[in-house]
This record gives structure tokens, C-alpha cells and sequence, in this order.
């Protein structure tokens, strides 16, 4: 019961902080790279997406009572996780502040986003690995 309430909460609030990290706080994306759609703004948006599946997936997991299926949700939460860490770096990626001269964008934007995608992934996978050894849970 602890373990179902200590990693969806903890997830769920990393799932928040992904959505909203890099749309709503000082970490933000700058207008000017939103009106010029700059790949660091899709990446935002596609990151508050990740953060809303990551959000529904840790509810998921606290109101389940199958071991299975919360071995399951685990298992996606840690694949979404890796996810959000490559979108962030790899795949779209943040500017960083360095794309153009008018930019202001956080250069801290890239690494909170990468590690929040990381943590989640490793929170993820612990209970992969907490479930699979526990058979009684």
C-alpha cells in the first residue's frame, strides 16, 4: 500500500513539473521563440503532453490494486520517462537561449528537463524491479 502511494504521488508531481516546467515557470520559452515556432516551442508543447500521460499514468497506479498491472503502468512510466529525457536533449530539444540574438530562453531549460525525465524513468524502474522481486504485493 506504502509503495503504491509513495511512487504514484512522487511520479504524479515529477508528471506536473514536466508539464509545467517549461511552459508556466521562469523556465519558460521566450515569445519570441513561440511566435517564430522554434524548435525548443514544440518541444514545450510536447513535453506538457508527456507530463499530462505521466500524470494519468501515476493516478493509474495508485488506484490499482493488481501487482500485474501496476508492473505494467510501472513499465510505462519508466519508457515515458526516457521519453521526455530524449525530447528534451535528442529528439527536438530546447534552444538553450542561443538560437537567435532576441532569444531569452533559460539555458537551464535543457538539463531540469532531461533530469526530471531521468528521475522519473529510475523512480519507474525501482518499482519495476520492487515488483518483480515481491510477488505478494
Amino acid at each position: 500500500m506504502i509503495n503504491k502511494l509513495l511512487i504514484g504521488v512522487s511520479s504524479a508531481i515529477l508528471g506536473a513539473l514536466i508539464a509545467v516546467v517549461p511552459n508556466f515557470t521562469s523556465l519558460q520559452i521566450c515569445e519570441l521563440c513561440q511566435r517564430m515556432a522554434m524548435k525548443c516551442s514544440w518541444a514545450a508543447k510536447a513535453e506538457f503532453g508527456i507530463g499530462v500521460l505521466i500524470l494519468f499514468l501515476s493516478i493509474l497506479l495508485i488506484f490499482t490494486e493488481s501487482r500485474e498491472i501496476r508492473l505494467g503502468v510501472s513499465a510505462a512510466l519508466g519508457m515515458v520517462g526516457v521519453l521526455s529525457a530524449l525530447i528534451a536533449k535528442v529528439l527536438i530539444g530546447f534552444c538553450g537561449g542561443e538560437c537567435c540574438s532576441g532569444c531569452t530562453c533559460s539555458p537551464l531549460t535543457p538539463p531540469v528537463m532531461t533530469g526530471l525525465g531521468i528521475v522519473i524513468a529510475v523512480i519507474a524502474f525501482i518499482n519495476v524491479i520492487y515488483l518483480l522481486q515481491n510477488k505478494n504485493t
